[in-house]
């Protein structure tokens, strides 16, 4: 941890545009700052104890407060400043405790040492500010005797054994000063004999491949000599042939017919050849269209598959919401039952996320990835609204979970809260399943620069090795085969949130320390609504609109598990709501009753969802009614499909009661207002 803080010192100031050899530079003036900084607070420590005079130690702090200021330079990136101010504070410290002390100390051996430091941190070119840098100490030495030799300020009174003490002290801080500009030099020339011996390799290399070159060339002009003479010999032989078959050249024409006759043969091969591609061809648009139908099907399927797992899911996380946040349970439900029921609902969270991440991966490989939409929402409330659903799971393993926001950020951005949800919630689960109790998981959300922010989960897990690193975000791929059967997962979160982050222009980043944890880092584009006059309301203190008994809401669903938990639902925030378990009466409860709302499910018997709703919005009584569906349907172009058909929100099963309410509040438009404890649902 020390040499890690003294690292982050000694790159003070550094950025990619400096260069090798004057970064070295930069960071030998910051270890000398710093590290003669505390030699200068111990010495003055250890002098004001020794003499009983404190003085010494508050200059002894003025010259650390000099030596530190080095680094403020070279952070503010004034490098020729640095390293001039760097030998000015060393003067100063040189001609104050020569003069404070005298010649006895033997402060002026650091004169010695200085003259060696401006060859170590001027560059070449820097050869004014070298001459300058070389100039002080001998100054500093050639003043320090005069006042030796004149006795202009007379050295503070010391007694023998103080004298020998100081001494050896300051002796010894300019034996380590000294170590320490060896140092350097031997770090300096280590550094160039690796670089001339890259170079020398590089040099050995390329002579021998211009050797290997000759060595071809030579061989390659021998071959060809010899090709010369066999070409010439050839020739002659030709030659002598012609002239000696002169005579037969009437064989040589039946050849050349039976030649042509040959050819006429391979037009016919090269005819039939070209009639078996058709046919290949011809098999392989037969199997692409069955290809073509086996995806649809596959489609087809999963989205069936998904429509049944989200009913009996809805009514799981369902129940267990209201046996969670029902106010007749509080403290009648046994603690233990109460683990039992946190258990239920957060692994039902877990089963619904893996069940959207097999669908968004056939959509993926489907090639047809949702389009990212833009809207405006408040971005910390959708924050603490996804790390609350996480606190519970976080809790039952001893994890802690915590929020921290930039103040920079605005209240309202631009984004696809859906698919930043998707990621968001893929990364907060794989974090809480990889961290061990008592550690904790820190959600960061800030500001990168004016273009850009960023999303950051930082664990306390098990981490990732460097070179599994590249594999983890490829689907069904995890950093360790062990880690399926000790933690579980399908590998599949990563890797589509690295998909979605691609679409929305950004990238997803991962470090991470075996041992130490993991952080990945998602960057996206910030963008701002322009004219935004929404204002953020402080979690815990947020509003919501009462429901009155008054208002009469529709309830069209056909699953009786459904209607329970809905209605359960609704009682508790004070309304009473109507039910039809089909279309066809929920349209004839609509006629007769008029309500201010209708809640349906697209799939229902006699008639469906879409049949009902068309029913709804072809009346010129009944249009005005707001439509909220509540489907298992969870693909983007069945509530495309829906949307379009005339529904005013369209909520996925399993439904998220606070969204349901949030909307609920948004068509009811109630007058009166009560605290948000009353209607949010609460995971504790």
């Amino acid at each position: 941890m020390i040499y890690h803080q003294f690292n982050i010192i000694k790159k003070t100031g550094l950025t990619s545009a400096v260069k090798d050899d004057d970064a070295r530079k930069v960071m030998i003036v910051n270890s000398f700052s710093f590290l003669t900084a505390l030699l200068c607070t111990f010495c003055g420590v250890s002098l004001s104890l020794i003499s009983g005079q404190w003085i010494i130690l508050y200059t002894a702090m003025a010259f650390v407060a000099g030596f530190l200021s080095i680094l403020l330079l070279n952070r503010k990136h004034h490098y020729a400043m640095a390293k001039f101010g760097l030998l000015f504070v060393y003067c100063c410290v040189m001609l104050y405790y020569g003069t404070t002390f005298g010649e006895s100390t033997q402060v002026h051996f650091l004169g010695l040492f200085l003259i060696g430091v401006p060859l170590l941190i001027c560059s070449p070119k820097e050869r004014g500010l070298k001459c300058a840098c070389m100039a002080m100490p001998l100054t500093g030495l050639i003043l320090l005797e005069a006042n030796y030799y004149y006795q202009v300020v007379q050295p503070m009174e010391l007694t023998r054994s103080m004298t020998f003490a100081f001494r050896w002290l300051i002796m010894a801080v300019v034996v380590v000063l000294n170590g320490m500009v060896i140092s350097f030099y031997q770090v300096n020339i280590a550094s160039l004999v690796k670089t001339l011996g890259i170079r020398n390799r590089s040099l050995r290399k390329r002579h021998e491949e211009i050797a290997g070159k000759e060595a071809e060339l030579k061989l390659a002009y021998k071959e060809l000599e010899s090709y010369n003479e066999k070409l010439e010999r050839e020739v002659e032989n030709r030659t002598a042939q012609l002239n000696a078959n002169y005579k037969v050249q009437g064989e040589i024409l039946k050849d050349l017919q039976h030649t042509l006759a040959q050819m006429k043969r391979k037009d016919l091969q090269l005819e039939e050849y070209v009639a078996e591609l058709e046919t290949l061809r011809a098999n392989l648009t037969t199997a692409r269209d069955e290809a073509e139908n086996a995806n649809a099907a596959k489609s087809a399927f999963l989205r069936e598959i998904s429509h049944e797992i989200r009913n009996p899911l809805n009514a799981i996380i369902g129940i267990s919401y209201l046996l969670l946040n029902d106010k007749s349970n509080k403290g009648k439900v046994p603690r233990d039952i109460v683990s039992y029921i946190e258990n239920i609902y957060t692994s039902s969270h877990s089963l619904l996320e893996i069940i959207n991440n097999v669908l968004e991966l056939a959509k993926i490989e489907a090639g047809k990835t949702d389009d990212i939409r833009q809207e405006s929402f408040a971005l910390r409330d959708w924050l603490r609204s996804v790390v609350t659903i996480y606190q519970n799971a976080a809790r039952l393993k001893d994890v802690g979970l915590q929020l921290q926001i930039d103040n920079g950020l605005p209240s309202h951005i631009l984004g696809d809260r859906v698919h930043l949800s998707q990621i968001l919630n893929n990364l907060l689960a794989n974090a809480i399943k990889f961290t061990p109790a008592n550690k904790k998981v820190t959600l960061y959300c800030f500001k990168k620069n004016a273009l850009q922010w960023c999303i950051r989960v930082a664990d306390e897990g098990v981490g990732i090795a460097k070179e599994k690193q590249g594999l983890i975000f490829q689907p069904f791929e995890q950093a360790d085969k062990t880690i399926y059967h000790k933690f579980g997962g399908t590998g599949l979160g990563l890797a589509i949130s690295k998909r979605i982050a691609e679409l929305m222009g950004g990238e997803i980043e991962v470090w991470s320390q075996p041992g130490e944890g993991t952080a990945f880092t998602v960057t996206l584009p910030l963008k701002i609504e322009k004219n935004q006059q929404l204002q953020e309301i402080v979690p815990g203190k947020k509003q919501f609109s009462v429901l009155p008994s008054s208002k009469r809401i529709l309830l069209m669903e056909d699953n009786q598990t459904n209607q329970m938990i809905m209605e359960r639902f609704f009682s508790n925030i004070g309304i009473q709501i109507m039910i039809a378990d089909n279309g066809q009466d929920g349209v004839a409860m609509t006629r007769a009753h008029m309500p201010d709302l209708i809640i349906m499910d697209m799939h229902m018997p006699k008639l469906t969802g879409r049949e009902a709703l068309k029913i709804i919005r072809e009346d010129p009584a009944l249009r005005h009614i707001p439509v909220i569906a509540i489907s298992a349907d969870a693909f983007r172009e069945q509530q495309e499909a829906a949307l379009e058909a005339g529904v005013n929100e369209y909520l996925i099963k399993p439904v998220e009661f606070d969204r349901l309410y949030e909307v609920v509040d948004k068509y009811l438009d109630a007058p009166c207002f009560v605290t948000a404890e009353r209607m949010v649902a609460k995971v504790s």
